[in-house]
C-alpha cells in the first residue's frame, strides 16, 4: 500500500498538469496493508474517500458550467457586486482557458479518476475474509470504484472531449486520447462492472454507493449522447437499457407518486432516486451550496431559519422584458415554461413536520411564520429595508424611480443589469424553519433519478418515429405535477417536437446540472438564441478549454480546437461533431 500511496502522490502531481491545480487531499504516507486495513471500518473509510471527492464534484463549479452557459440559469451583476467577467463569459460563450470555474472542473475530473484508481488498486490487495467480509463484497467494492472511474471519464468526455486515459496509477504522464477512445473506455468499464454490482431491492435506502441500476443508467447516458461525443448515434442501445431498467432487470426503481418525492427531507428512502449525494444535519455532512448560491442575503429571515448565509447569486433567466412583455425565443423563459396549474410553480412555503409546497421564491417575500411572527426578506442595497419583490425580469428598475431612465421601456436587460431582487429563485431541495431546524439540509442531492430513464426512453422513441409512445412516457412523469393528475397541457403526437422535448427536460430537471448536455444533443447549444445570448455559431465552444495552468506545465497535453496555443487537437480528435438535425 505504501508503494501505491507514493504512486498516488506522483499520479496526482501528473494530474496537476492533466487536471489539478490545488492538491488539498491528505494521504497516509507511512502505512502498509497490514497496519492500516485492520477492520471492516478501515476498509470502508478508505473506500468512501473517493466518494467524498465525488460528493464535492457536484458543487457550484459544475452547476454553472452546465446551467449558466445555457438558457436556464444566470448569475447577474447586482448593484455594486461584480465577479469580474466570468459570469458574462459563460452567458455569452466567450470564455478562455483562464476561466476559474473551468479550471476547478478539469482539476476535479482528474482527481476523481486518480483517487478511484488508487483506492481500487489498494483494496484489491486486502484480505477481506480475514476481516470478516466476503469475496463477493470485495468484488462489489472493486466494481463500484471502477464505475466511479467511468463516471469521472464520462463527465470529462462531456466537458472536454478526449481525455488522458489512465488504467492504473502511474508516474508517467499520459497525453489526451481521442473522444472516441475515451468513449470506448467508459463503455468498457461500465459493461464489465454492471453484472458484478449489487442490485437494489425495495427495502434498500439510497446511501450514495453504486449499484447495478446506477451503472446501467450511466451507460444509457453514454449511449444517449454518443452522437455528440463520437459522431455516431447509439439511441437504440440507450433505449434498450432504459426499457430493461423499467422492466426491473437492474434492480428495483419506481417513479414517486408526488413531484416532491425525490427531494424530500427523507429522500434517501425514495424509490425514484438512483444515486444521490448524502446530506444530514445530525452528522454535520451538509450539502448546502444551492441554498447559499440561489438565495438573497436575507432569505434566511423569510425561511425563518437562522444560522445560514447566502450570496444572492444564481437565478432563473427571465421570461419577461422590463416592461412586462414576454420574450418570444423558443429557448429559455424557464419560469414561463411551467404551466400555471403546475403544483411546482407555487411559492415555496414550509408547512411543518417536513411538509411543504412549491418550488420557487417569487413575489413579495413576506408572511406570518408558524410561530405567529411576521417574517420577511428585506433589501440591503437598491432597496434597503424594503420588503423585496422577486420578479421574473432582469433590469435596474430603481434607475427609473431615480430618473436615470424615463420609463421601463428604455431599460436594458442583460447579464450586467441586475438588482438584488432580480430573477426567480429555485428551491428544489426544501428548507425548514427554526422549529424543525434539525431537518436543515437533510434532503440528499439527487444525481440520478428514475424519471430520467423515462425521459431518455421517450426521446429515443421520438427519434425512432414513435411519437405516441414518446408522449405517453413523458406524460407518465408529468401527471404528478397537477392536482388529481389532471394535466391541462399533456404531450401529444401533434404538439411534440424538439422544442417541446427540450421544454420537458427543462421543467423536470431544472437545476440538476444537465441543460448544456441536452442542448448539445439537439444541436442548439452554440446555434440557439435566448435572452442575453445570441447564437455564436462557433462550434469550438461545444467543449471547454484545457486550463492554461495545466497546458503550461505539461509536455504532452494538447488544447481543444479554437482556443489557441499552436498545439491543438483536431475537431474529430477532440470530439466536436455536428448532430443530425430533426424537428
Amino acid at each position: 500500500m505504501r508503494r501505491n500511496i507514493l504512486i498516488i502522490i506522483s499520479f496526482l502531481t501528473l494530474l496537476v498538469a492533466s487536471g489539478c491545480t490545488n492538491l488539498d487531499e491528505k494521504w497516509y504516507s507511512e502505512v502498509t496493508p497490514d497496519t492500516y486495513f485492520t477492520s471492516k471500518e478501515t476498509v470502508y473509510s478508505f473506500l468512501v474517500r473517493s466518494f467524498t471527492h465525488w460528493r464535492w464534484f457536484h458543487g457550484f463549479d459544475r452547476a454553472i458550467l452546465q446551467e449558466c452557459t445555457t438558457d436556464e440559469m444566470c448569475v447577474t451583476q447586482k448593484g455594486i457586486h461584480y465577479n469580474d467577467v466570468r459570469y458574462a463569459q459563460l452567458q455569452h460563450h466567450d470564455w478562455t482557458p483562464l476561466h476559474p470555474n473551468n479550471e476547478e472542473t478539469w482539476r476535479g475530473v482528474g482527481m476523481g479518476v486518480a483517487m478511484a484508481l488508487a483506492c481500487k488498486e489498494d483494496l484489491a490487495g486486502v484480505d477481506y475474509v480475514s476481516l470478516g467480509m466476503t469475496e463477493e463484497l470485495k468484488a462489489d467494492h472493486q466494481m463500484q470504484l471502477q464505475t466511479l472511474v467511468a463516471y469521472f471519464y464520462l463527465r470529462g468526455l462531456d466537458f472536454y472531449g478526449g481525455m488522458p486515459i489512465y488504467r492504473r496509477s502511474t508516474t508517467e504522464e499520459s497525453p489526451r486520447s481521442t473522444a472516441r477512445e475515451t468513449f470506448n473506455y467508459v463503455e468498457e468499464l461500465l459493461l464489465a462492472a454492471i453484472p458484478k454490482l449489487e442490485k437494489k431491492t425495495a427495502d434498500m435506502l439510497e446511501e450514495g454507493y453504486l449499484r447495478q441500476g446506477t451503472a446501467a443508467a450511466l451507460l444509457a447516458q453514454l449511449y444517449f449522447n454518443a452522437e455528440v461525443y463520437t459522431g455516431e448515434s447509439r439511441f437504440a442501445e440507450c433505449a434498450q437499457i432504459c426499457q430493461d431498467l423499467l422492466d426491473g432487470k437492474y434492480g428495483y426503481y419506481e417513479l414517486e407518486e408526488d413531484w416532491f418525492g425525490p427531494f424530500t427531507f427523507e429522500n434517501n428512502k425514495s424509490k425514484e432516486v438512483m444515486w444521490s449525494v448524502q446530506s444530514q444535519y445530525a452528522k454535520g455532512t451538509l450539502f448546502q451550496w444551492q441554498f447559499e448560491r440561489y438565495n438573497h442575503y436575507n432569505a434566511k429571515n423569510y425561511f425563518d431559519l437562522s444560522g445560514y448565509s447566502s450570496t444572492n447569486g444564481m437565478h432563473l433567466q427571465p421570461s419577461l422584458k422590463p416592461n412586462g412583455d414576454p420574450y418570444t425565443d423558443k429557448l429559455g423563459r424557464p419560469f414561463a415554461k411551467f404551466h400555471a396549474k403546475d403544483l411546482r410553480k407555487k411559492l415555496y412555503v414550509y408547512k411543518g413536520n417536513g411538509k411543504y409546497e412549491g418550488m420557487f421564491l417569487y413575489g413579495k417575500l413576506q408572511r406570518i411564520s408558524r410561530s405567529g411572527t411576521e417574517v420577511k426578506c428585506t433589501g440591503l442595497y437598491e432597496y434597503p429595508g424594503e420588503v423585496l419583490e422577486f420578479v421574473d425580469q432582469v433590469a435596474q428598475f430603481k434607475k427609473v424611480k431615480d430618473g436615470e431612465y424615463s420609463s421601463v421601456n428604455e431599460l436594458p436587460s442583460n447579464i450586467s443589469t441586475g438588482e438584488e431582487n432580480s430573477g426567480i429563485r429555485l428551491c428544489k431541495l426544501p428548507v425548514p424553519d427554526n422549529t424543525d431546524k434539525t431537518l436543515a439540509f437533510n434532503p440528499d442531492y439527487p444525481v440520478l433519478r428514475f424519471a430520467e430513464i423515462y425521459y431518455m426512453l421517450a426521446e429515443c422513441k421520438y427519434r425512432s418515429g414513435y411519437k405516441k409512445e414518446a408522449a405517453n412516457l413523458f406524460n407518465e412523469v408529468r401527471k404528478r405535477n397537477f392536482e388529481n393528475e389532471v394535466d391541462p397541457d399533456p404531450v401529444t403526437e401533434t404538439n411534440i417536437d424538439k422544442y417541446r422535448i427540450l421544454d420537458e427536460w427543462m421543467v423536470e430537471f431544472l437545476g440538476e446540472q444537465r441543460r448544456r448536455t441536452d442542448l448539445r444533443r439537439w444541436g442548439l447549444y452554440t446555434t440557439g438564441t435566448w435572452w442575453d445570448h445570441k447564437a455564436t455559431n462557433d462550434d469550438h465552444y461545444e467543449l471547454f478549454p484545457i486550463p492554461e495552468k495545466s497546458i503550461s506545465v505539461s509536455n504532452v497535453l494538447r488544447q481543444n480546437p479554437g482556443y489557441g496555443g499552436g498545439n491543438e487537437m483536431t475537431k474529430e480528435e477532440a470530439g466536436i461533431y455536428s448532430v443530425k438535425q430533426i424537428d
